[in-house]
């Protein structure tokens, strides 16, 4: 592998992490930035939870594309067939929680989330040919 592609795909981990640091982010300060109560913070919260796992598979199967052939083996496909339609799963439910918060993690959860989704698609349409 040359060091461009090699390149390509150190920022490619770093954009596709960007949506998994601000889900994590609303999930820990959870308190003060979720400015929603009763059940639409579960909702919420709920959401957030999703949208986080919606955003793990994507940068681990670009990290695991950087390792070396030899400690690849079946698992990265194999790890990408399952993981990821789960997660295209998890986070278009999250899409639809997260419009039960409020303020900036309504609009940040689901620009992420959505952008966590893109990902993932984009990811599965290239795995598929």
């Amino acid at each position: 592998m040359a060091w461009r592609d090699r390149l390509y795909l150190t920022v490619s981990v770093v954009l596709a992490s960007v949506p998994f640091v601000v889900t994590w982010f609303f999930l820990t300060r959870r308190k003060t930035e979720v400015l929603v109560t009763g059940w639409r913070y579960r909702l919420s919260i709920a959401g957030l939870v999703l949208a986080l796992i919606a955003a793990i598979p994507t940068p681990v199967f670009f990290f695991a594309l950087e390792l070396p052939w030899s400690t690849k083996g079946q698992w990265v496909p194999l790890g990408a067939a399952w993981s990821m339609p789960v997660a295209l799963l998890a986070g278009v439910v999250g899409l639809v929680l997260l419009g039960f918060a409020q303020g900036r993690a309504r609009w940040m959860g689901i620009t992420t989330t959505f952008l966590s989704v893109a990902l993932l698609y984009v990811t599965i349409l290239g795995l598929s040919d």
